[in-house]
């Protein structure tokens, strides 16, 4: 692999060299070209005096220009630009500009500018600009600015400016700015700022990032959108919020202790984190007034000041309940949607009154008899084939530090 990627870049390297010692030149113009290996040739050395309509290459050949179509057994090298398509069994390499379509077996690699599509198992690379689709099995490569589509099984990498779609089995990277869609199996890297939607399978970063962020780890500089992960750090918070396990926002950090007393939870500690215009919420409590139940909590929230003193909590819980001896196991799950107000006794110290209304679902195993986790009676119960679901109110009362 090494000797290839030396082969390459030496290939390139002596096209842009002499094409840049002839750049003001005009070439010949003439129909066509045969060559062996270079310079066995139709014009032989001085094939690369030449722009030609079309050029066939058996093994290797090099020529000045094309305007229409080479097709090269090995590898295609034009010194200048081509308008047309380029074709080669290992690589198709254009020293200036490229307009049109570059297909290679192993690589297609343009110096300059490309317009069109190009196509490689191996490696698809453009030094400066590229408008179009580039596409390769093993990595996409953009000196510059990229509009257009990048695809590649590796990676896809951009210098400077993306605006479009980036994908990659492993890794995406943009030096600057993204504007479109990136996705990766494993990471997406923006240096700058990020407008739109970024996936990975394990990690992403950007800058300033505007849109819809979503993987296992996210970091930002500045978000302006939604985050969905389950960990996400974030310098600022500017617009939206962050949905994930893990939330941390280093200006304008949120986190909150809160001691509960309710039906469906008669104790519980609950941990916030995040902003406050949307944390993360963990809950570990116990129940016993009726059945004994160890509970854990999962959901996201909201605190808004609606007073001197006086703070609105709507938040979204699920808790999950386990018999205390943790035999004999059914699935009880239940979700609350609260509206809680929170009073500040003091900067760090508040108090909690919270109402809610919770959806209950149970699966009951044969023989066995469902949970009771409310002294409240429901108002509305539905069972069918050991499922049972409940609708009913709760409430709890909390003291907060902040």
């Amino acid at each position: 692999m090494v000797a290839i990627a030396a082969m390459l870049v030496t290939i390139t390297a002596n096209a842009q060299t002499e094409s840049n010692v002839r750049q003001n030149d005009e070439l010949k113009s003439f129909p066509a070209q045969f060559s062996i290996y270079f310079p066995f040739a139709t014009h032989g050395s001085q094939s690369i005096d030449y722009t030609y309509n079309f050029s066939l290459n058996l093994f290797y050949g090099k020529v000045g220009g094309l305007n229409g179509m080479e097709v090269s057994g090995l590898v295609g090298v034009v010194e200048k630009s081509v308008n047309g398509i380029q074709i080669a069994g290992f690589a198709s390499v254009v020293g200036d500009e490229m307009k049109g379509s570059q297909i290679a077996g192993l690589a297609s690699v343009a110096g300059d500018n490309m317009k069109g599509l190009q196509i490689a198992s191996l490696a698809s690379i453009v030094g400066d600009e590229m408008k179009g689709s580039q596409i390769a099995g093993l990595a996409s490569i953009v000196g510059d600015n990229m509009k257009g589509l990048q695809m590649s099984g590796f990676a896809s990498i951009v210098g400077d400016e993306m605006k479009g779609l980036q994908m990659s089995c492993l890794t995406s990277v943009v030096g600057d700015n993204m504007k479109g869609w990136q996705m990766a199996g494993l990471a997406n890297v923006t240096g700058d700022e990020m407008k739109g939607l970024q996936i990975a399978g394990i990690y992403n970063r950007g800058g300033d990032v505007t849109g819809l962020q979503i993987g296992v780890c996210n970091r930002t500089k500045i978000l302006k959108g939604l985050q969905i992960g389950i960990v996400s750090v974030n310098d600022t918070i500017e617009k939206g919020g962050s949905l994930s396990l893990v939330n941390i926002v280093k200006r304008g950090f949120y986190r909150e202790w809160e001691l509960s007393f309710a039906d469906y939870a008669n104790v519980a500690l609950n941990y916030r984190m995040g902003t406050q215009k949307l944390y993360t919420i963990y809950t570990v409590g116990a129940n016993f007034i009726e059945d004994n139940l160890w509970i854990v909590g999962l959901g996201f929230g909201n605190r808004t000041s609606i007073g001197n003193r006086l703070d609105f909590r709507p938040e979204l819980v699920s808790y999950n309940y386990y018999p205390t001896n943790l035999k004999n196991v059914q699935s009880t799950f239940s979700t609350h949607l609260k509206f809680g107000f929170v009073y500040n006794v003091s900067e760090k110290i508040g108090l909690s009154l919270t109402p809610s209304v919770y959806v209950t679902k149970s699966n009951l195993e044969s023989g066995s008899e469902h949970y009771k986790v409310s002294p409240f009676d429901a108002f509305y119960t539905h069972e069918k084939d050991n499922n049972r679901t409940t609708i009913g109110v709760g409430v709890s009362l909390g003291l907060c530090l902040r």
